[in-house]
């Protein structure tokens, strides 16, 4: 008879039992550490595809939410400058009715024209100054394209948003009676010419296309930017959540599977020990025949 050196079957049933229990204790270990259950390709292949296009997905919904906010910025720049257009416009108005109404010096007509001018040449810097971001706003170019100014507020680039930005000139905003820039001092409707009545007509139709460039604008602010954002808010949680319910640690489960680990690695240890003593026992007892 003779006793073998090598393991036997209970000693290589230990062994794997001991392996296998280190490799469940070292995967919970990496995914306590890390907060995520899936770390590599290999711990879940299809989990990686759909963890990576989800992510995709985030980011170019987070990339849509800052356009989003970067035009509604953008709008409420353009806002603010056309308010002052506006009151600008409001200045002149009354101007010209306190010189329609006669009993006023030439001095004090003279002085009412030199506050026009100014006014006139205030709203042509606007227009000229207003600007967001390095891009001129009210000088005719944002809207020169027959788009507008166009906005991507969706993870998809095709679909866009177009919102028209009015030019802001003297010489542009008018009507059929003239232009702003008729009521300059030696203008077809200055104080000079007593066309008060030209005049008025003319301001009111400058201020129609001012305040309808602030209605559309208010409305693409309203019903497009802040509804693409609710969506884009909605469409962001609902991914973030399904990401997280694949690529998550369970921190119970797992915890749970570390400790089960933990006692499967003692108690294969302890078996693998006690193999090897009793093969070193029966060796001595026995040595070889």
């Amino acid at each position: 008879m003779r006793i073998g050196n090598g393991p036997s079957g209970l000693d290589l049933t230990a062994q794997f039992s001991l392996l296998n229990a280190l490799s469940q204790l070292s995967q919970s270990s990496v995914r306590l550490s890390t907060m995520k259950r899936v770390n590599s390709g290999a711990d879940d292949p299809a989990g990686l595809i759909a963890i990576e296009n989800l992510r995709a997905e985030i980011t170019a919904i987070n990339k849509a939410g800052d356009n989003a906010a970067r035009a509604a910025a953008t709008v409420r720049v353009a806002d603010s400058a056309l308010d002052e257009v506006s009151n600008l416009m409001n200045t002149l108005r009354g101007n010209m009715v306190s010189a329609a109404g006669g009993g006023l010096s030439d001095a004090e007509l003279e002085a009412l024209q030199i506050e026009n001018n100014a006014a006139l040449d205030a709203i042509n810097r606007i227009g000229n100054t207003t600007s967001f971001g390095g891009r001129r706003l009210l000088d005719g170019t944002a809207g020169s394209q027959a788009e507008g100014l166009t906005f991507v507020f969706s993870p998809d680039v095709h679909e866009t948003s177009s919102v028209e930005l009015p030019n802001i000139n003297t010489a542009a905003l008018g009507g059929a009676s003239g232009s702003l820039s008729d009521l300059a001092a030696g203008g077809a409707a200055d104080i000079d010419s007593g066309n008060f009545g030209q005049a008025m007509q003319i301001i009111d139709d400058a201020r129609s296309d001012v305040l309808g460039a602030r209605a559309r604008m208010g409305a693409f602010e309203k019903y497009t930017i802040e509804s693409a954002q609710e969506v884009l808010g909605s469409m962001e949680l609902n991914l973030t959540s399904s990401l997280s319910q694949i690529l998550d640690t369970d921190v119970a489960a797992e915890s749970s599977n570390m400790m089960r680990s933990q006692i499967l690695v003692e108690a294969a240890t302890s078996a693998v020990m006690l193999a090897s003593q009793n093969r070193g026992m029966i060796r001595n007892l026995f040595g070889d025949f």
